[in-house]
């Protein structure tokens, strides 16, 4: 499919759906042309994490666009190092501005101090382009200034709408275009963040904590702690201004606090959460770290804070539960002078979010979706990412007990499967593999149990490809495999560090499901891969 030839059949049309859209067209017919919806989708999100990335080291935005400043502005300090948002070609590098070009978009950025790139050079994402300078963006009629003046970098937009080299600036854009949009009802491609519900992440957490057992009250003083500690920003590092992402590898040696409730020192938090095998995208997001501090309020976990957690689920105003909060689990220094300054602050955010969110927050008492197997990945239809959901990232964890099962897969047996019915079914192989095929959606039709009907379903049902050998191509995420007794996916590296997993399985009497190897393939093992089924996001 030609790109091009496609905008310019729609036309001036384009732009008055907004930004979004005009990206959005962009990129998947230019990039993701033949792929099915749900591929195309979850490719995407793995090619990049929003439709594009800041262009200063600063993640947040300073300067709004308006109708009378068009672009964003970054307050940044002189000679800060600017980067490309997109893949491109530099069609200007001169005069104090960057120009990168893409099809029918090109973005803009000034006042460059320094300018490292030279026109017509292809640059990628991320690729330095120069450094910050000075720029005065002027006033209005009546006065008053129009966007930043003095040190910033300002950020544009202009689109050739009717491909004819007529440019002109971009409507101003409905989402922030520099951080990832999620789809209504969740990332279908990797269960990070996918089943919180929230228009911000102040929303998001008040949210999770009222569907996993906390008043609203109670909420509402976590999340005003939260707010005083970190702005809940999940990847912000203590004394750093808002917006500014730390990454897990870069402060897991630092004796500062970092994450929504600043673990101090970072590694606190990090280091056993890397020993269980979690990724460090995974650490640095939303939903794990909020699953996390909900862990240590029960007295779970690595890190107990059960008395914290007693004592707020016994407060019955806001106020109290923001006392509570910070006296017994963020200690903050001088947190025992019940009349502390903090807590006038803390008790304010905590109100705020109350007043802001409580009437429309989601029913209480029950769990969140993403710690249970209901939630994270269901019906998305991609099989690898809900497997990885179900299974420990590890190996030896021996024995057939609900008990010695991953929380997520006893939930999904008891929604999807035949829960304890069977004879060692948190064991079985075969009620592991169908529970996420069924979970997932890719196969409500897959059979529940007995892997040679499975073997047979897979056979004669017309829905899958097979080989008794390695497939053309090598594996894929998503493949089944079956053979006399036993059947096991393969999900692409994964699991603890160093492991070298690639596949998930249970074993009957023997283990429940968890991380394991790839073999036997061409041997004792078929491979099976559902026709159209989406690839797993890396």
């Amino acid at each position: 499919m030609d790109a091009g030839k496609t905008l310019r059949a729609i036309g001036g049309a384009v732009v008055f759906f907004g930004l979004a859209l005009v990206l959005a067209l962009l990129m998947l017919l230019s990039v993701f042309a033949g792929m099915g919806s749900a591929e195309a989708q979850c490719a995407q999100q793995s090619q990049s994490e929003s439709l594009f990335g800041y262009p200063t080291d600063r993640q947040q935005i300073d300067g709004d666009w308006t109708f009378i400043h068009k672009g964003y502005d970054f307050k940044v300090d002189e000679d800060a190092k600017v980067y490309a948002s997109h893949d491109g070609k530099v069609v200007k590098a001169s005069d104090g501005e960057v120009r990168i070009r893409r099809e029918q978009v090109e973005t803009r950025y000034k006042p460059m101090k320094t300018i490292t790139v030279r026109d017509g050079a292809e640059v990628k994402r991320g690729d330095p382009i120069g450094t910050t300078g000075i720029l005065d963006e002027g006033t209005d009629g009546q006065g008053a200034p129009i966007g930043y003046s003095g040190v910033h970098l300002h950020w544009e937009m202009w689109v050739d709408k009717e491909n004819n080299n007529d440019w002109s600036i971009a409507p101003i854009p409905e989402e922030n275009p520099f951080i990832v949009q999620t789809p209504e009802g969740g990332d279908p491609c990797n269960c990070i963040d996918g089943n919180l519900s929230g228009s911000n992440n102040q929303q998001k957490a008040f949210n999770f904590f009222v569907q996993n057992g906390f008043s609203k009250e109670q909420a509402a003083g976590i999340v005003g702690n939260m707010i005083a500690e970190s702005s809940v920003e999940p990847q912000r590092l203590q004394n750093t201004d808002p917006g500014v992402i730390s990454k897990p590898a870069d402060v897991v040696d630092s004796p500062l606090g970092w994450g929504i409730v600043q673990w101090t020192p970072a590694g606190k938090m990090i280091n056993p959460s890397r020993d269980d095998g979690v990724q460090d995208e995974v650490i640095g997001s939303l939903a794990y770290q909020l699953e996390f501090l909900l862990k240590q309020l029960r007295g779970q976990g690595p890190l107990p804070e059960k008395p914290a957690g007693d004592a707020l689920k016994a407060a019955t105003t806001v106020e109290q539960a923001a006392y509570e909060f910070g006296h017994r689990f963020e200690r903050f220094l001088g947190h025992e002078n019940p009349n502390h300054q903090t807590y006038v602050e803390r008790k304010a955010n905590a109100r705020r979010v109350f007043d802001q969110f409580a009437g429309s927050a989601p029913a209480g008492g029950g769990a969140n979706p993403a710690s249970t197997g209901g939630g994270c990945g269901a019906g998305s239809g991609n099989i690898a990412e809900v497997a990885k959901n179900l299974a420990w990232p590890e190996g030896g964890h021996d024995g057939t007990d609900a008990s010695l099962a991953k929380p997520e897969f006893v939930a999904a047996m008891e929604e999807y499967n035949d829960g304890s019915s069977g004879y060692l079914p948190y064991s079985d192989c075969g009620r592991f593999v169908a529970t996420v095929m069924r979970m997932s959606g890719a196969d409500p039709e897959f059979p529940k149990v007995s892997t040679g009907v499975q073997f047979d379903y897979m056979q004669s049902s017309g829905k899958y490809d097979y080989w008794h050998g390695e497939p053309p191509g090598g594996m894929k995420p998503g493949d089944i495999l079956n053979g006399p007794g036993h059947t096991y996916l393969y999900v692409g590296p994964w699991g603890k560090e160093g492991g070298g997993y690639n596949s998930a399985s249970g074993s009957l009497g023997q283990h429940v499901p968890e991380a394991t190897h790839l073999y036997g393939v061409g041997g004792q093992f078929w491979v099976f891969r559902l026709k159209n089924a989406p690839q797993a996001a890396s």
